[in-house]
């Protein structure tokens, strides 16, 4: 199926960002954190009360949080200085400390537009997401946007392990081409789970990763949701 290209020119008269043609995909797969909910400061300060009770160090700046942050979630404790040992003991603090405010953290500006203009073009849309999916389901019930997602896919424990198999059963299950769905992300992780699923990806540097980091990923990087949902419905053009 045809892609929005940069150089897609909007309509007949030329103007930028009239509707080119229907939307490209027929599902929208997301992630939650970083990309629909806006807990990239949170959970630096998450991590900066809890890991110095194990003696472990803080991070002093959002280019450092990134630098260090990926998946799985092991990973960058152990890059933090997480061994085996404590490796449960520190997730289930961090957790309990992210649980405790979590009622505070924000969508990202333009969330909830972004998922009513996916809406209002029919497409439906589900997320896609490493959290545990009780703790996930009640932040969605929080916000009053349940109702938007057909599927809300989550893990079954709070070790932010890979989602992939997730979203490769969610396509199975549903029949759904992968040519014909895109996977919305902020990290390398994202894009890693949409290669293998087979979908298409967009990422959004505004999240947990930076967009040098995003480039990588061979996907395109959008600096915003009203950016990134553009491109899926066909109607975003760069300049």
């Amino acid at each position: 199926m045809q892609r929005p290209t940069d150089n897609q020119i909007g309509g007949a008269d030329g103007r930028q960002g009239v509707p080119a043609s229907r939307p490209s995909y027929r599902f929208v797969f997301w992630d939650w954190n970083g990309t629909l909910l806006d807990d990239r400061d949170y959970a630096i300060g998450v991590r900066n009360r809890v890991f110095p009770r194990f003696g472990l160090p803080r991070v002093d700046s959002l280019q450092e949080y990134h630098r260090q942050f990926t998946f799985p979630v092991r990973l960058y404790y152990e890059q933090a200085g997480v061994t085996d040992e404590n490796f449960v003991e520190v997730a289930n603090a961090w957790m309990a400390e992210y649980v405790r405010g979590c009622e505070e953290i924000p969508l990202h500006r333009g969330a909830r537009e972004a998922l009513e203009a996916i809406a209002r073009a029919r497409i439906p849309q589900a997320i896609l997401s490493a959290s545990q999916v009780d703790i996930l389901t009640k932040q969605l019930n929080q916000y009053g946007i349940r109702h938007c997602f057909q599927e809300v896919l989550g893990l079954d424990h709070i070790y932010a392990t890979s989602k992939e198999d997730l979203g490769k059963a969610c396509l199975k299950r549903l029949f759904l081409p992968p040519e014909d769905c895109v996977l919305l992300g902020d990290t390398l992780h994202d894009a890693q789970v949409a290669r293998e699923m087979g979908v298409d990806c967009i990422l959004v540097c505004q999240g947990h990763q930076s967009r040098e980091q995003l480039c990588r990923s061979g996907f395109h990087v959008c600096g915003s949701l009203e950016e990134a949902v553009g491109r899926v419905l066909g109607t975003s053009l760069e300049s």
